[in-house]
């Protein structure tokens, strides 16, 4: 008799606790509920989680980030989309920070996201685009290295596509603002033939910028090419100045060491001689270390029997060298000729072209940059250059 009272009793006890434990599931069922419920209620409309397609086609927000992505990526609209809209977000991206006394985070890659600009600018393909390039503009001032990149890419490419109705189509206020930006720097040169295009009053506010708004040291107070004062270049104005660097080189053949003055890649193409006439370097010429836009930058200045050669090669990857050969001949510094450099190919039997191109240009010439002639054509390489082994 004893077993059937003990197994009745066992199930007693197990259905006992199984209705325990399933009511205490819904307990914690029904609590979740309500806690998942009131979530939803305070939740912003604009904290919900959606889909994983519709968060794909959602717009990314502006950040670096998504800007480093979207080039990564070529993604054009995208790219042009993060790119900064203003001049202050730009210096933040690309700039120097002087409070910390270093570089803001894009700062040692500006170059590649400024090409890449540009490069989209000139397929022609985003002409809406060119008014946010005049709003980076406003309340800009120079700097060195990103900015000043920025600066000659924006003046370059206004004159080459004769882009001047973006300023003449813009409020005096900030046409001024724009100006000042375009034309600010350590030693403001007045533009005449770019101000030949501005409307009457723009020009009139390019001209009074030069008259009284760069703080210049009064070197170049008077916009006006027939009237122009020369201006007076120092070397102590770069002496020290981490944006140059001076070469000791004899550039007159008189046998005492002068000072040949730099600007450093990814800057100006200035090149500024100064003779040493026993008690001072006296200025005697600026003219072109022959960097280019998207080409060739400055690499070093070398002495050599007669003269010097500046070095300039391409920056980003691949062999393309240039030798330009300067001798002082009749009180005239003469680019001689310029030895190129370049590799064939990426194949296994490449070879590297040594192109010999005779120049004959004087460095005076303000047109010297455009006169040069470059490394010769694929075709003509084979009958003109020479070859070396790698």
């Amino acid at each position: 008799m004893k077993l059937p009272f003990i197994f009745v009793t066992i199930l007693f006890l197990s259905c006992g606790q199984e209705n325990k434990r399933v009511e205490k599931e819904q307990k914690a069922k029904d609590s979740v509920s309500t806690h998942l419920i009131e979530s939803l209620e305070n939740l912003n409309e604009d904290e919900w989680e959606a889909p994983a397609e519709v968060q794909e086609k959602s717009p990314l927000r502006i950040s670096i980030l998504n800007l480093y992505k979207s080039m990564e990526d070529k993604d054009e609209q995208e790219f042009l989309r993060q790119f900064p809209k203003d001049f202050e977000q730009f210096q933040n991206y690309f700039g120097w920070d002087a409070t910390n006394n270093a570089p803001h985070e894009l700062y040692e890659h500006s170059v590649h996201y400024i090409e890449y600009l540009f490069y989209l600018l000139r397929t022609n393909k985003y002409p809406a685009y060119e008014k946010n390039l005049i709003s980076l503009c406003e309340n800009g001032q120079w700097e060195a290295d990103a900015v000043n990149y920025f600066q000659d890419h924006v003046v370059n490419y206004i004159k080459e596509n004769e882009k001047y109705h973006l300023i003449n189509a813009l409020s005096d206020d900030r046409a001024k603002s724009v100006l000042f930006f375009l034309f600010d720097g350590p030693h403001p040169k007045f533009d005449a033939d770019f101000a030949s295009y501005l409307s009457p009053s723009k020009k009139v506010i390019l001209e009074e910028l030069f008259e009284t708004g760069f703080d210049d040291d009064n070197e170049n107070p008077d916009p006006f090419p027939d009237e122009e004062i020369s201006i007076k270049y120092t070397l102590s104005d770069y002496v020290e100045n981490e944006h140059f660097f001076i070469r000791d080189i004899d550039i007159n053949n008189d046998g005492i060491l002068d000072k040949i003055v730099s600007a450093g890649p990814y800057l100006e193409d200035e090149l500024l001689l100064f003779i040493n006439d026993g008690e001072a370097y006296r200025f005697a010429l600026k003219t072109s270390n022959f960097s280019e836009d998207g080409g060739n930058l400055i690499v070093d200045v070398i002495a050599e029997k007669g003269g010097f050669l500046i070095k300039t090669a391409f920056p980003d990857g691949g062999l393309l060298e240039a030798y330009h050969h300067i001798a002082f001949t009749d009180k005239h510094w003469i680019l001689n000729h310029t030895i190129y450099k370049t590799q064939s190919s990426n194949q296994e039997d490449a070879f590297i072209y040594v192109c010999d191109v005779e120049q004959n240009l004087d460095l005076a010439d303000a047109d010297v940059l455009n006169k040069l002639k470059g490394l010769p054509d694929e075709v003509e390489r084979d009958r003109v250059c020479t070859k070396e082994m790698l």
